[in-house]
Order: C-alpha cells, then structure tokens, then sequence
C-alpha cells in the first residue's frame, strides 16, 4: 500500500488528509473477513465526530481498515521527517532545558527578591522553557504511542478473528459488545492518527506553540486512555466468549488468548497469584545434610507403611500426625519421607516447610497457598487446572488471588481430579496463628482430606500434640518421637560428625566421647550436632563432657553464648540477638549491621558511610555468633532454631549468663530506641528523594515499624518520652510526611498506628499534655509541619501541602471549621499563583468541598464539585483516576440532597469503570461500590444494598484488618441496612461493635462514632428499649451540638430521634416541640422536598394526630404524600407508607 496522499497547502492553514485506499500490498499480514465490519463502523463513527473545521481538514470515505495502514503511514513519515530535521544540537538543548525547568521554582523564588528588574526576563525565559520542554515530551510520547497503536490493533484484530460469529443466545449481547467496543475502539486508534500526523506536519514553531499551549496529557493523552481502557473492554468480552464457547484454536475448553489470559498461563508456570515460597531450597539443604542410614527407624516401621498405602486397602489410613521435642531431627524426618515418596511410582508429593519470620512460610493461609500451587506445578500438563486458575484469578481480577474461601475450594478440586496424593507438612508450631485460628485451619484440613480419602494422604510433623486438631483428633493416627526411637540415628550422626573434624576425630577417647554424647542426648539431635561444634572449636574439653555432659539444649545455648560473649563485647552481643529477637520481619544484614551501629552510639549516616561494606559488616556480626544465628539464602539473618528463641525469651539461663535472658518488652524496648535514635538523624531533617531514600537501608523499616516496637516496650516511660522528644523536632513530622507521600500508607492504617499508640500511653506515667500529644500524633506533626514551613512565603509550594495537609488531617478529625479556613486559604493562594486549572487548585477545591459536604452545606459543595469535575475532565479525561473520584464525590452529594436517581447513575458509571481499571477488591472500587449501596439504601432497594455492603465489608477485612476506619464503616452501613429492614437485634449487634472499635480508633467525639451512637440509639428505640434510648440520644445531641453547631444536619437527626423516642414513649408535648423545631430548620437548611424534611413532616403529623389535632395532621401528611410523589416516586417505600397512612386515616 502506498503512503497516504497529504496535499499541503501553500498558506499556513492547516492540512487536508485525503486518504483513500490503494491497491497495494498491506503492511499488516491479517484476514480481512472477519474484521472490516467493524473498520466500516469505525470510519463512520470516526466522521460522524467530526467537527465543521475538521471535516475541512480531514475526509475518509469507504476505505475501511486502509484508514488505519495509511494514516499509520502517513503519521510514521511526518515523525521521520520532523526527526531528520531537527538540528544535531537540538536534542543537547531540550535535555538542558528539562534540567533547568526540573529547578524552575528555585528561580521563581529568587526573582521575587528583585522583582521589579528581573521579573519580566525571568517570565520570558519561563514561557520560551515551557514551550521547549512540552515539544520534546509531546514529540517523544508520539513516537512511543505509535508503536503502541500498531500492538493494540493486531491484538484486537487477532481477538476479531477469533470471534467472527456467536454461537448461542447466551452469548449475542457479550458478542454485540464486542463488536461495539472493536469499533469504537478503531475509531479512536484513527482519531490518535489523525491527530499524531498534524503535529508532526506543523512547522517548528507552531509544533513548539503547540505543544505549550496543549501539553500531551490534556488531549493525546485522552485518547490514549480511551485507547487502553476500550482495549480492556474488549479483552473482558473476549474472556466472558472464552468461557461460554470454544473457539477453533482452543485445546480442551480452555481459553488462552488475550493477554490477561497468556499473563494467566505465565503465572501459572511461576505462581506468583499464589505469593508461594521456595521450599526446593529448604529440602535440598535439608537433604545435603542429611547422614545415610538415619530415619529408617521410620521409613521401616509399620506406621509409616500404613499411611503409604492405597486407601482402599483395609489396614491403611489417611491421616497422620507425628510429634516430638525441639531438636530431634523432624525437619530432616520430612524431607526424607518426601524422597521416599518421589521414589515410588505415579504419587504426586507436595510439602511444606514453616518457619518462624519468613514471609510465606509463617501462617496458614501461606500453607494453603504453597500446597495449591505445588499442586497445580505437579499437573502442568493437565489443560483442566489452567481452567481452574483462570477462573479463579478471573473472578478475583487482581494481581494476587486473595480469598481464602477460594483457596480451600481450589484445593478440594484438585483432591477430587488428582489420583494418589500425598501432602507433608513440617513445623505447623511455626505458624504466628493464634491457637482458635489454627484448630479451625486443620479442622477444615481433616475433612478436605477425609472426603478425599481414597486418593489423598496427609501427614502433620510437629512440636505440638495431637490434642491440636481438637474434634478431629480421632481421625488421625499419632506417632509421638521417643528418644529410644532415636538413638541409632543419633549415634551414626554422631561417628560421622566426629570422623569429619580436625581434631575429634584422632582423639584418643573418641570411642567414649562417642558413647557419651549419645547416651546424653535424650533423642536430639540438635544437642548432639551443637556439643560436636563446640568440643571443635575447643571450648568443651573432651575429658569434662565424658564425666558431666551439658543436660538439655539450654546448657548447651548457655556454654555457646558463654564462649561467645569472651570473644566478642557482652553488650555487642546482647544488641545483636535483642534486634533480631525483636523484629516484625527478618533484617538484612545492612539494617542489622546498621541498627547494631546505632544501638552502640551513630549519629549520623556520613559517619556510618566511612566504616565501608554494610553488608560484608552484617556477615562478620553473623559469624561471630555462629552457630547461633544463620544468613538465609535472601540475605536476611534469623535464628538457628526455634528452640533457641524459646531459651532466649524463657528463664532457663543460668545467673551468670542473665544478660542473655530477654523479655519480649525489653527486646521491643531496644529497638524501639535504635528506630527513634535513627529517625532523628540530621539526614532526615530534609525532603528525600528516591534514590537517596534508598541509599539509607533502615529508613523503611524504622518508618513503618516504629509505633509497633513503641506500644510493645518494656520501660514505657522512657520510649514515650523519647517520642515526644522525636515529635518536638522536625524529622518527626519528616517520618509522617514520608509514610503518607513515599510509603502510601492509607490514612486508615495512619489511625490505627495513632489508636494503638493513644490506648498504650494511658497506662504510662507522663505528663498529660505529653499524653495527647501521643495520642493524637497525626494532629500534632501536622500542625508543626505548617509551622516549620511558615518561615517561607505563603505562595511556596512547601507552605500550602503543609496547609493542605493539616487542613484534611482537621477534617478527618472532624474538626471543619479549623479545616475549612486553612482549605480556603490555600485555594486562594494557588488559584492566585497557580491559576485556576492548574491540578493542584482543582484538588484544593475538591478538599474544601468535602469540608462544605461534612458540615452539611451541600449545595456551596456541588458548586465546588462541578466546576471540578469538568477541569478534570479536560485536562486528564473521563475515566482518569481522579475525574472518576470527582464524579463519585458529586454523586454522593446528590445522595445527601436526596436526588438518588442522579446519584444513582454517576455511581454505576464510577463503579463500572473502577472495577475494569482497578480490578474487584481495590480501594477505589470498594468505595464506589460502598457509596452505591448507601443509594439504593436511600431508594429502598434493601436487598441489593445488602448484598453491596457486605460484599465492601468482607473484601475491606480481608485487606485492611477488622479495626480499620473503612471497615468499620462498611459495619456501620450494614447495621443501618438492618434498621431498615426491622432486623433490630442483628442491627445492634454489628452497631455495639462498630462504635466500641470507633471510640478506640477515633476518638468518642469523631463524627463516625458519634454516627454509631445514633445508630445504636435507633435500634433501642424499635425494640421498646425507650430508657437506653433516651439516655444515649440526650448525650449524642449535646455532643453533636458542641462539635458540629446547631443546625448541621447531624444535629437535627439526633432531635429528631429523641423527639421519636418521646413520641414512642407518650411524651408527645416534648416529641411535638422537638419535631417542629426539627421540621422548621430542615425546611430552611435541606429544603421542604428533602428526604430528611418529610421524614420530619410524616412524624409531626402523627404526634398531631396523637394530641388529637386531626384537621392539622392529615393536612400535612397530604403535603408530604404529594411532595413524596414528585420528588421519591410513587413506588418508593416512604411514599408507599405516607399514602397509606393518609388514607387509613381519611377512610378510619
């Protein structure tokens, strides 16, 4: 195919683009059948678009899928001759251009000192760098989007062919939907075309004005959003296809055709949906050190040859369960029934290897994880369980499959499907689960097992008892380690050991020494291979171990740490095994060697810097203490064995060795000191970027691990006056800055942090004043954040996200008024400085509306809201992140004002796009899902609301834990639901929860937890509980009175729930006062066809008809029924109760 034909006029108008197709062979190998339907389409979608000016400009007609070759064509040649004739130099100069412009504001900061001489050459410079650096972006983005073009059209012409026709009924409107969205989504690709071609046809100048004057983002930018987000769509279609029919090139039923789908069948080679870990590497080490001969004891015995057996035999069993002490050879009894199984033919073996602080390996859930996939490893070939994992990740759309439930059903399936399985799984004791967690985890285990006994066996090794599975012991048969079960192994372990030293093994007493170590041992082998190293290094004399062996592990860990702490300082050591005993996850050798410095006195990073390799420094710490610590394949540092975290934290040690016996809160104590030591370094002091945050190996784990070590420290006193010292300076609102903007810590886990530390400061003995400030940290670092920053002007960028941070920390406090005068500020400030489109005012506008919205003031709210939304929408795009968010803060504002059925559809649309963005259990998609139900809620579609809100509930829990701020208002509106549903106890019970976790997280005076009281006030009233009702709903109307003033819409809800509670109980004199001052403010506030004011009209007519004001009552109930119609709907649940009240009283 030739080039398009570009005729150029001779003026400086624009190019007109005429392009035909020509007979010519196509750039693009494709069959043409199946797709130029949709070209055809697209063509005229494309013109039917088109603008007066644009049609001038541009025509394509009846060319069909050439459109798309020729106007690549064409676009490709305008870069390549745009490219050509740029100057050799131009490139040096745009590079130096960015350079400048990335440093901009330090100039606009020094031209405000000399204003008036250097202000106008500063600006010139300023709009001349502009326009330079937004060409060379524009023009680099084209050339790459081009390339995407070309990949996005093979990818849905390939998904076109392969979905030519429809096969059924059932799949006509997903095959309609196709075709719609190949369509438009030609018609945009060719929109891009059109558009990329006419920058690069414009001279140097007009590219240059151009690019300034509409940066890429505001238009070429959109489309290609609207580019990928269509693709999406079609690759769903062609997925939900997959699924109801069986395209020609598919084996077995099973889809492997969009890219989701061939990233689906990569995971399931590499398993990362399923986060397991590498257990090969436990298993070969466990086998290089494993000494022929040993755990035939086992192998060899009845027991075992019981459970190998096929189930259908009469003597076998399923269910096995051996136990015994720390340090007698399990691990290593594992790993050799998992060789003897692989020995044997056509059993598919899986295990798995727990271990203390390892990510994936330490719960249950990780169990589970690593059996499905090991599973799914051992049937690659099996095209049925790529089905399984597809389907399972389909339905997740996420990048990791999150739910348990899914898992064990996972499980069960294959258990079913496979034939002769055997599962091991070693240091189930391991597990940081709680006891309850871990009795349901295997009772759940027994009976997937059990159900599946015919194929399936499972074997439990274990410190811990059979007594663990509870109910289900019964099922399983018990082996418990003896240590005359061992003494074979032990003694060849031991021959080996000593033949393989330098010195033992020509020892004149090895014979006895032989003897004597197994005789001692009492079945462990850890104290037999433990007493080897330490008789090698010479610290045990052969002649003393043969008269009085160490007894125990705990002799010999003391005899270790005594021969240690004489060649390394006690203190040094003692840090050493305190840090690692303490952390939440397993240090590296960098942030050991570097905590370890701290604990002995650094102070700064540069003095640190000098000492030279972190990492080689962490390796000699590690040696020294051998054998007690061990560096991991990952370069992380862990104890040797679990026992030894047991003699640590236990009391077994002997008086002179007590420097080594820890308490959990002291180990807590010390590194909290070293992370609030290391916070406080003067590097901290300044704004990090990313590459210098990554030079400082500490910072992540002081930074998210420092509240944690804090409220677990022994000596509180002091870590919480180490605290407020840390809070005092600037590197503590620093730390806060960095969780929030480089760690993206979600302000519900801030909360947490802040709950956790306010409830662990009440029982230490400070001043009060220190107390707040404790307990109220998020606050108090943002107030001195604003206040270290005003010594620069207000304009400077720094200033405002200072204000603009301690302005939305006010409001979700629920202090509005202190937010509202901040956020008002700074909206004036960057409209002034920055203009009033500029993304930075848009967000300060979208923060002062929220404020509006809190306080009730909806309408100022919507104003904000709109002039928002439209700015987003030309700058970033309908469907960008933040346009969507803009859309469902308008949305929930209709809500408020009651106009469900506007909210209703700006939700749905939200909603719709952030699942197909963001996949089902991503933040964004849980709150617009949430704010969804609250409209239906309000229309009175119960059920669907219901199905809603605990669908947000669960998917919150399982990401964000039970106490989070969002969780529990998923609660919280799931209580209300069961208001209205007259499901008073069920309402109660999640509404005590939720305010009980809100007082702790939020405060008792949070507009949340003073939202629960109301809640839990109602629920007493609908029982007849009127004297709980009365007595809550008093204290709630003085507490919302005094924090959000007299006429906030929360207010009068309070008064008008205890003028119901009157009502209920006679009081009608004190119920009507109540309900006519409520009615009077909510006409003036809400206005008279708001929800909440007919509320207000239907219950003062029937406390009139109570004080048998009739005329009055059944006059006002007729404005309610009509306004209800109007405004509600016939068919709405309140109108439907207004009427029939009306005409119960008319007809009665």
């Amino acid at each position: 195919m030739t080039a398009a034909i570009l005729k150029r006029a001779d003026t400086a108008t624009s190019a007109r683009l005429d392009l035909r197709p020509h007979p010519s062979k196509p750039i693009l190998e494709v069959d043409y059948g199946p797709i130029l339907c949709s070209w055809s389409k697209a063509v005229d979608l494309f013109n039917s678009r088109l603008t007066k000016d644009d049609k001038k400009k541009i025509n394509l007609k009846d060319c069909q899928r050439a459109s798309f070759v020729e106007l690549l064509d064409a676009a490709t040649t305008a870069r390549d001759r745009v490219e050509k004739g740029r100057y050799p130099w131009t490139g040096t100069v745009q590079n130096i251009f960015r350079q400048i412009n990335h440093y901009a504001a330090v100039g606009d900061l020094i031209v405000q000192h000399h204003a008036e001489y250097t202000s106008l050459v500063w600006g010139a410079f300023r709009f001349l760098l502009m326009f330079t650096v937004e060409e060379g972006k524009t023009s680099e983005r084209l050339a790459e989007a081009l390339e995407t073009a070309v990949q996005v059209v093979l990818r849905a012409e390939e998904y076109a062919k392969l979905f030519s026709t429809h096969s059924s009924s059932s799949t006509e409107q997903i095959f309609h939907n196709l075709q719609e969205n190949l369509t438009h989504l030609y018609a945009e690709v060719l929109n891009f075309l059109i558009r990329a071609t006419r920058f690069f046809e414009k001279s140097a100048l007009r590219r240059y004005v151009s690019a300034g004057l509409s940066p890429f983002d505001t238009k070429l930018g959109s489309i290609l959003d609207r580019v990928n987000m269509l693709e999406r769509c079609v690759e769903k279609d062609v997925n939900l296809l997959s699924l109801e029919g069986t395209p020609h090139n598919l084996q077995y039923g099973v889809p492997l055709l969009t890219r989701e789908a061939m990233k689906l069948e990569r995971e399931y080679e590499n398993g990362v949906w399923l986060k397991h870990a590498d257990f090969k590497t436990d298993l070969r080490k466990l086998q290089e050190s494993h000494i022929p001969g040993t755990c035939e004891w086992f192998l060899q015995s009845g027991t075992y040859a019981g459970w190998v057996k096929p189930s259908a035999d009469p003597t076998a069993f399923d269910l096995l369960w051996i136990h015994g002490k720390p340090g007698s050879g399990k691990s290593t009894l594992a790993s050799q029934i998992i060789c003897d199984l692989r020995s044997r033919r056509d059993l598919v073996v899986t295990y798995v290897f727990c271990k203390d602080g390892e990510e994936n390996k330490n719960d249950l859930q990780s169990v589970l994880r690593n059996l499905v996939f090991q599973l799914l490893e051992s049937f690659s070939s099996d095209k049925r369980f790529h089905t399984l994992v597809q389907n399972a990740r389909l339905g997740e759309k996420s990048q990791f499959v999150q739910s348990i439930e899914i898992i064990w059903s996972m499980l069960k399936w294959m258990l079913q499907e496979s034939s002769h399985v055997y599962c091991i799984l070693d240091g189930l004791d391991e597990c940081n689960n709680s006891v309850s967690e871990r009795a349901s985890f295997l009772a759940q285990l027994t009976e997937v097992f059990k159900a599946e006994g015919h194929t399936a066996k499972l074997v439990v090794i274990s410190r811990l008892d059979l007594s663990e599975a509870a109910d289900k012991s019964p099922l399983w048969k018990g082996v418990q380690v003896q240590s005359s079960d061992l003494q074979e192994d032990i003694k060849r372990i031991a021959s080996t050991r000593l033949q393989n030293t330098r010195t033992l093994r020509t020892h004149p007493k090895k014979d006895f020494l032989l003897s004597s170590l197994v005789d001692s041992s009492d079945g462990m082998i850890l104290w037999t291979e433990l007493m080897i190293k330490e008789l090698e290094v010479g610290h045990w004399n052969v002649q003393r171990v043969l008269l009085k062996p160490p007894r125990g592990l705990s002799e010999v860990y003391a005899s270790i740490l005594h021969r240690i702490s004489e060649a390394v300082p006690t203190e040094r050591v003692q840090r050493a095994l305190q840090l690692i005993l303490a952390a939440a996850r397993p240090l590296s050798l960098e942030e050991l060697a570097l905590g370890l410095a701290v604990a002995e006195g650094l102070c700064s990073h540069e003095e640190y810097d000098l000492r030279g390799d972190p990492t080689a420094e962490g390796r000699e710490i590690v040696l020294a203490l051998n054998p007690l610590l061990m560096i991991m394949p990952d370069e992380t540092v862990q104890l040797a064995h679990t026992s030894l975290k047991d003699y640590l934290l236990g009391s077994q040690a002997p008086p002179t060795l007590s420097v080594f016996q820890f308490r959990i809160g002291s180990v807590h104590h010390e590194m909290a000191l070293v992370l609030i030591s290391y916070l406080s370094f003067q590097c901290f002091k300044t704004e990090l970027d990313e590459q210098t945050q990554g030079k400082h190996r500490l910072l992540e784990y002081a930074s998210a691990w420092l509240v944690h070590h804090s409220t677990k420290s022994e000596d509180s006193r002091r870590t919480a006056e180490m605290l407020i010292a840390f809070f005092q300076i600037e590197q503590g609102w620093r730390w806060l800055e960095r969780l929030q903007a480089t760690y993206e810590f979600p302000y519900g886990h801030l909360l947490l942090m802040q709950s956790e530390l306010k409830h662990w400061v009440q029982s230490v003995e400070i001043d009060s004043e220190d107390r707040i400030t404790l307990g109220s940290f998020l606050l108090v670092l943002a107030r001195r954040r604003y206040e270290d920053m005003k010594k620069f002007p207000i304009h400077h960028p720094s200033v405002l996200r200072a204000m603009a941070s301690l302005g939305s920390t006010y409001r979700k406090h629920g202090h509005f008024g202190e937010a509202e005068d901040l956020e008002i500020q700074v909206l004036d400030t960057r409209k002034r400085v920055l203009g009033t489109e500029h993304l930075d005012t848009l967000q300060s506008m979208s923060n002062l509306s929220m404020t509006y919205s809190d306080q009730g003031r909806w309408k100022e709210a919507e104003e904000l809201q709109v002039q928002v939304l439209e700015a987003r929408k030309k700058m970033l795009g309908a469907e960008h992140p933040v346009t969507l968010q803009s859309m469902g803060n308008i949305a929930a504002t209709y809500s408020y004002q009651g106009r469900w059925k506007e909210a209703e559809e700006l939700e749905v649309q939200v909603l719709e796009t952030r699942k197909d963005m963001f996949g089902e259990e991503h933040p964004f998609t849980l709150q617009g899902m949430g704010n969804l139900a609250t409209t239906y809620l309000y229309q009175g579609r119960w059920e669907e609301a219901e199905k809603l809100e605990i669908q947000v509930l669960e998917a919150r829990k399982k990401v964000f834990g039970a106490e989070d701020p969002d969780v529990l208002s998923a609660m919280s509106n799931i209580a209300a639901t069961y208001l209205y549903q007259e499901r008073w106890e069920e309402a109660e019970k999640l509404e005590v929860q939720a305010l009980k976790a809100r007082k702790k997280v939020l405060g008792e005076e949070h507009p949340d937890t003073l939202l629960s009281m109301s809640n839990l006030a109602m629920a007493y009233t609908s029982q007849g509980r009127w004297k709980e009702a009365e007595e809550l709903g008093v204290q709630l109307l003085e507490m919302r009175k005094s924090r959000l003033g007299v006429e906030h819409p929360d207010t009068l809800e309070s008064i008008h729930n205890l003028a119901t509670t009157y009502f209920e109980q006679g009081k009608f004199k004190e119920a009507e006062k109540l309900t006519v001052h409520v009615l009077e403010k909510r006409k003036r506030v809400l206005g008279e066809d708001h929800p909440d004011t007919l509320t207000s009209m239907f219950n003062l007519s029937w406390t009139w008809r109570s004080l048998n004001k009739d005329e009055d009552s059944v006059n006002l109930m007729e404005q309610a029924v009509k306004i209800s119609r109007e405004k509600l709907g016939p068919d709405h649940p309140d109108t439907k109760l207004y009427t029939q009240t009306l005409h119960q009283w008319k007809s009665g």
